[in-house]
C-alpha cells in the first residue's frame, strides 16, 4: 500500500508536473527522496502546520526544520537545497542574455539572484564597454545593511572584473522596494568613488519579494546617475595596485 501510494504520486507528477498538487502534496513528493520509509504525508502536514506555507517551509532555517517530527538531517538539507537550486537554475537561464540594453533585461538577470533571500543582500553587476555582463558578485552575505557597504571593496571588485560600468542591486525582504535615505546616500557615495576610478554607476535596483524599483528610471533619482567629470585612468590603476 505504501509503495503503491508513492508510485501513484510519482506517476501523477510525471503526467502533469505539479499541476493539481496542493502544497503539502508537493512536500510529500519531495520528501520521498529523503525519507524512504516514513509517512511523508504526515510529515508534510506537520511542516505546513509549523511554518504555514510552502515557501516558508523551503525558506526555514535548518535548525527549525530538524525540530519537526520526521525531519532529519537529509530531509532538512534537501528542503534547504530547493530554493538555492532554483536561484542557480534561474540565474543560469538569465545569464544567456548577453547585452543589458534595457531595465527589463537587467531585472531579468538580477531578480533570480535575490529569489527567496530572507535577509538583505547587496550585489553588483559588472558590464563591459558593450554592455555585456562580465560578472555578478554579492558584496555582502546578508549580515550587512546597504549603509554599511564598503565602497572601496566594491570598487576593487569592479576593477578586478574590468568593468566599464556597474549596476548596484539589493533587496528589501518582506518590505517595499522604495529607496530609503540611507539607500540614496550610499548610492551617491558609490557614484563619487567610482567616478574617481573611471567606472560609471548606471543604476541601483531594489527588489522586494514581488516588485522592484529602478532608481535611474525615476525623476527624483535619475540626475545622480548622469554625473560626468570622470578623471583619467591613472587613478584606476593606483587603486587596483593598492588592493589588499
Amino acid at each position: 500500500m505504501h509503495e503503491g501510494h508513492r508510485e501513484r504520486v510519482r506517476e501523477k507528477f510525471r503526467q502533469n508536473g505539479l499541476n493539481g498538487f496542493s502544497s503539502h502534496e508537493v512536500l510529500e513528493l519531495l520528501l520521498f527522496y529523503a525519507c524512504p520509509r516514513s509517512d511523508t504525508n504526515a510529515t508534510a502536514h506537520r511542516l505546513m502546520d509549523r511554518f504555514g506555507s510552502l515557501s516558508a517551509v523551503l525558506e526555514a532555517p535548518y535548525e527549525e526544520l530538524v525540530a519537526v517530527e520526521g525531519i532529519g538531517d537529509v530531509a532538512a538539507t534537501l528542503l534547504n537545497l530547493v530554493p538555492e537550486m532554483f536561484r542557480k537554475y534561474a540565474a543560469d537561464k538569465a545569464s544567456k542574455v548577453t547585452v543589458m540594453d534595457s531595465v527589463e533585461a537587467v531585472v531579468n538577470v538580477l531578480r533570480p539572484r535575490f529569489f527567496g533571500l530572507t535577509t538583505e543582500h547587496i550585489g553588483m553587476l559588472c558590464l563591459d564597454i558593450s554592455g555585456r555582463v562580465n560578472n555578478f558578485s554579492f558584496l555582502s552575505d546578508g549580515s550587512l545593511k546597504l549603509a554599511q557597504l564598503d565602497v572601496r571593496k566594491a570598487a576593487q571588485v569592479a576593477l578586478r572584473n574590468n568593468a566599464e560600468s556597474v549596476i548596484l542591486a539589493h533587496n528589501h525582504p518582506g518590505g517595499l522596494p522604495n529607496p530609503s535615505r540611507a539607500d540614496l546616500t550610499t548610492t551617491q557615495t558609490l557614484i563619487q568613488t567610482f567616478r574617481a576610478i573611471n567606472i560609471r554607476v548606471t543604476d541601483h535596483i531594489i527588489f522586494s519579494d514581488d516588485d522592484y524599483f529602478a532608481m535611474s528610471q525615476h525623476e527624483r533619482f535619475a540626475p545622480i546617475f548622469l554625473a560626468s567629470n570622470i578623471p583619467s585612468a591613472e587613478t584606476k590603476i593606483s587603486l587596483y595596485q593598492d588592493e589588499e
